[in-house]
């Protein structure tokens, strides 16, 4: 995976957090698999931003957003009380799903830590995919509009 810190396209939303002891293992370093929470974190942070809560704009209208792949590629390990920033992007979304891209530096140094993607697509409740467009024509508009102004 290449150093997307410079070609992210998209929506992004930036958040300066500090690592927590919950989050480590015994040695005080981050935990390989919390850096997928950090990556949740900064996807329903950047989806309040731009106002699209994901419990009311999707749970509530019967969408479920279910994750389809998710990748981390790690470059340098978060120790304990370490702050760092989580860069999250959110492409424009297709008909059937979404993208979003993270990346994690450290606070102080800038220096890249990781970097990673999820890919998401749109369901009903009962597991079904469908085309947002055609199923939820003013959640699609609704979440085109967020684009048209970038």
């Amino acid at each position: 995976m290449e150093d997307k810190r410079d070609s992210a396209v998209g929506i992004t939303n930036r958040q300066e957090l500090e690592v927590r002891w919950g989050d480590c293992d015994a040695a005080g370093i981050l935990y390989y698999a919390k850096y997928f929470d950090l990556f949740t974190d900064g996807r329903v942070a950047l989806l309040k931003q731009i106002g699209i809560p994901y419990y009311q704009f999707f749970h509530d209208r019967g969408i479920v957003v279910v994750v389809l792949e998710a990748t981390c590629r790690y470059r340098k390990s978060l120790r304990l009380e370490e702050r760092y920033i989580i860069d999250t992007t959110l492409s424009p979304p297709g008909r059937t799903g979404m993208v979003f891209d993270y990346i994690i530096t450290s606070a102080g140094s800038r220096q890249l830590v990781a970097e990673g993607r999820t890919a998401h697509a749109f369901v009903s409740d009962n597991g079904k995919p469908f085309d947002l467009r055609k199923k939820h024509p003013e959640t699609w508009a609704k979440l085109q509009e967020k684009f048209n102004n970038i």
